[in-house]
């Protein structure tokens, strides 16, 4: 049949005040058929179009719609629309490859899909698309994008990528900003392979996009344990990484004068393999790179120094323990003596833990398992609790799961200790630290 079947109706909406229902069927808007969740978000954040619906009796009703821009349509589909575009790429870094085997099956989905690219900022290649895909994002304005450059060299794109098509970057990019494309973009860091000279031209090229490349991020390549007949890659080791952050931040000087942005940065993982510290709060301009790990730690840090001077005066006798990343543990441990500085009778205990699930170099909080902590701190003092990050988590059949799949319950029971998530946010992670809650300030 033709159209989308509405499962879901949001009360307030239009849709709602024109009497549509979950069973109708979405036919057209503005007398073009709705291939997906782009067509949808393109039509619906226009002030005026028209709703082709078809009732469940079989009639088809038009309504012209005119909305101001606090109005929203309000419908709600099976799946969003999407059914998801995969990877074309066997990327020689690519961390998929990388896992071990009996993982729940969600972990192994490569995704390469422009729409969830724009929807969600997952970043992309760009090897996938069709011409009809290139013409929709330039007619739809589908902006911005996040693509995954890695180099703009064209054999060693293809090399890296394992992919005849993705030699054909540069041209895809200037095309982009000839029709208003905006774009971030990312590169992999391989010491070896598109560090040095490679690096310096990758910037370059797309400086020369600037302001259509709004911004590039540099990011260490994650290898594990897992690597048996993949290419050989090497890890960004310390004396890698200040190399890469000499680069950068020497780059960023050129960028300020020039374009009046510093453009390119690096990940805050980089600065933690380097042993550097961070850049400022300000400098990240703006954190439009954050959900790569670029600016996250300068961030945190700012929102738990802002919190300071609202909390209370004094605490009950507290002792807590906190399980983190091994390359951000120094970072935990100067935030908690900042706290212990204004509360004498607070104690921290740090555990850096050792990734022996995906291999020692891989040291993200993020990729903690949950049979490491339990091993790990098992008999080890924990204090009142232990607090760990949220994104060491994932929502499965209403119960928090490690990527190991134990849950928070099982690790819990395991140490026989109260375990905490904490948002990534440094006020909240104040307030567990201190044992308040947010009405204490």
């Amino acid at each position: 049949m033709l159209g989308h079947i509405i499962t879901e109706v949001l009360e307030g909406s239009i849709a709602d005040e024109l009497g549509i229902k979950p069973g109708d069927r979405l036919l057209a808007l503005d007398d073009q058929p709705v291939l997906d969740l782009i067509d949808y978000k393109y039509f619906t954040s226009l002030n005026k179009y028209s709703v082709t619906i078809q009732k469940e009796n079989g009639e088809a009703i038009i309504f012209d719609i005119e909305q101001d821009e606090d109005e929203f349509l309000g419908l709600c589909f099976k799946d969003d629309l999407l059914k998801i575009k995969h990877c074309h790429n066997k990327c020689v870094f690519c961390f998929v490859d990388q896992l071990p085997p009996n993982l729940r099956s969600t972990l192994y989905v490569k995704d390469d899909d422009w729409r969830l690219s724009f929807i969600m900022g997952n970043y992309i290649t760009l090897t996938n698309l069709t011409e009809k895909d290139i013409q929709r994002i330039i007619s739809r304005k589908v902006s911005p994008l996040y693509i995954s450059v890695h180099t703009t060299d064209p054999e060693l794109r293809r090399k890296m990528l394992n992919n005849p098509k993705a030699g054909e970057l540069m041209p895809l990019l200037e095309r982009f900003a000839r029709n208003g494309i905006d774009f971030h973009a990312q590169i992999v860091l391989c010491p070896g392979l598109n560090d040095g000279f490679q690096l310096r031209k990758t910037f370059e090229d797309l400086l020369v996009l600037y302001p259509h490349c709004l911004s590039l991020a540099v990011v260490p390549v994650g290898l594990t344990y897992h690597r048996r007949g993949l290419y050989k890659l090497h890890r960004v080791n310390e004396q890698n990484a200040n190399h890469i952050i000499d680069d950068v931040e020497r780059w960023q000087e050129k960028c300020l004068e020039l374009k009046g942005t510093r453009f390119i940065f690096a990940a805050d993982e980089m600065y933690m393999l380097a042993n550097r510290e961070l850049p400022s709060y300000e400098s990240y301009e703006g954190f439009c790179q954050i959900e790569n790990g670029v600016g996250m730690l300068a961030k945190f840090e700012r929102e738990m120094t802002e919190i300071l001077p609202m909390l209370p005066p004094w605490i009950l006798d507290r002792k807590v323990s906190i399980a983190c990343g091994v390359s951000v543990a120094p970072f935990m441990k100067k935030l908690c003596g900042i706290l212990k500085e204004k509360y004498y009778n607070l104690d921290v205990y740090i555990y850096p833990i050792h990734n022996h699930f995906f291999g020692e170099s891989v040291t993200v909080t993020g990729l903690i398992t949950g049979r490491d902590i339990a091993v790990q701190l098992d008999g080890q003092p924990l204090g009142d609790e232990l607090l760990i990050s949220r994104s060491m988590l994932r929502e499965k059949d209403d119960e928090q799961h490690f990527l190991d799949d134990l849950t928070l319950k099982d690790v819990s029971n395991w140490i026989n200790h109260k375990i905490t998530p904490t948002d990534n946010d440094g006020a909240a992670f104040a307030l567990a630290v201190l044992g308040l809650d947010a009405d204490s300030i």
